[in-house]
C-alpha cells in the first residue's frame, strides 16, 4: 500500500508532466502557426509587388508616345495645352532638323572630295532624289548651290509656331483627322480618304506631318525666295533664326504679310514657352 506522501509527490510529477507536455505543443502550435501566418503574409507580399510591376508595366504601354497626335482638347486652353503640344511635336520637329544638318554637313565636307567610294554615291544620289534635284551621277557636276540651298533647317521654333498657327495648338479638326498640321492640301480627288477632312493631306503619323512640311518648304518652287534668303544668311555666316525667316517666307497663306506678322506675333507671345520645349 502507497503512503500518502508518496501519492501525493506521484501526483505532483504526473501534474508536472502533463503541463511540460501541454506547453510543448502549444509552443508547437504557436510555432506553426507564425511560421504560416509568415508564409501567407509572404505570399501576399510577392503578390503585392507583382501587381505594382504589373501596373508599373501597365502603365509604360498606355504613356507610350501615340504616333497619332493625342486629343489635346482635354487640357485646359491656354499654358497647360500648349505645354501638351509642344511636348508633342518638339521632338519630331529637333529629329528631322538634326537630320537635315547631318545631310548638310556631310554635303559640305565632300563638296570638295575628288573620291567617292560607292557608300558615298548612293548616299548623295539618294539626297538628291528625296529634294527633288536633277543629277547626273556624275561626281565632278553635281550641283551644290542648289543642294546647299535645300539642304538646310528651318528654325525650330519657327515650325513649331507655324503649327500652333495652323491647328489651332492641336485641336482643329484638320489636326485631330489627318494628323496635318499645317494646313497643306493636296490635289483633287489625291487624297479624300473615308473620315478624313477632305481636300487635304492626311498623314499616318505626327512626325510625317513635320516631315512634309519642312520637305515642301525646302524643294516647293513657291518658296524659291525663302530658301534663297536662307542661303545668303548662310553666305553672310548669320544664324538662321524664326525671327528672321518668318518674315522672309512667301506665299504660304493668301493673307500674305498680314499672315507673317500674325505668325511673328505669336512666335514673340510663346518664345519662351517653345525654347523651353526645344
Amino acid at each position: 500500500m502507497i503512503s500518502i506522501p508518496i501519492r501525493r509527490y506521484g501526483a505532483a510529477i504526473l501534474m508536472l508532466l502533463t503541463m511540460t507536455f501541454s506547453g510543448g505543443v502549444l509552443a508547437k502550435t504557436h510555432t506553426d502557426t507564425t511560421s504560416h501566418k509568415a508564409h501567407i503574409s509572404k505570399k501576399v507580399s510577392s503578390k503585392t509587388v507583382s501587381n505594382k510591376v504589373s501596373s508599373k508595366q501597365e502603365y509604360s504601354r498606355n504613356s507610350v508616345k501615340s504616333s497619332s497626335l493625342p486629343d489635346l482638347r482635354k487640357y485646359p486652353s491656354g499654358t497647360p495645352r500648349k505645354k501638351a503640344f509642344l511636348r508633342t511635336v518638339m521632338p519630331y520637329i529637333t529629329s528631322q532638323n538634326a537630320a537635315i544638318t547631318a545631310d548638310r554637313n556631310w554635303l559640305i565636307s565632300k563638296q570638295y572630295a575628288s573620291r567617292w567610294s560607292p557608300a558615298e554615291r548612293s548616299r548623295l544620289k539618294d539626297i538628291t532624289k528625296r529634294y527633288k534635284i536633277s543629277w547626273s551621277g556624275n561626281t565632278r557636276r553635281v550641283p551644290w548651290n542648289t543642294l546647299l540651298e535645300r539642304v538646310d533647317i528651318i528654325p525650330g521654333s519657327m515650325v513649331a509656331t507655324m503649327a500652333a498657327a495652323e491647328s489651332g495648338w492641336g485641336t482643329s479638326k484638320l489636326a485631330r483627322s489627318n494628323n496635318n498640321l499645317f494646313g497643306m492640301k493636296c490635289g483633287k480627288g489625291s487624297c479624300n480618304a473615308p473620315g478624313k477632312v477632305r481636300g487635304y493631306s492626311h498623314f499616318d503619323s505626327v512626325k510625317d506631318s513635320v516631315n512634309a512640311y519642312v520637305v515642301n518648304l525646302n524643294t516647293h518652287p513657291a518658296y524659291n525666295s525663302f530658301r534663297k534668303s536662307r542661303a545668303q544668311l548662310r553666305k553672310a555666316d548669320q544664324e538662321v533664326t524664326a525671327s528672321t525667316m518668318i518674315h522672309k517666307l512667301k506665299g504660304y497663306s493668301t493673307q500674305g504679310q498680314r499672315y507673317n506678322n500674325y505668325l511673328f506675333s505669336m512666335y514673340q507671345d510663346n518664345q519662351r514657352l517653345i525654347a523651353a520645349h526645344m
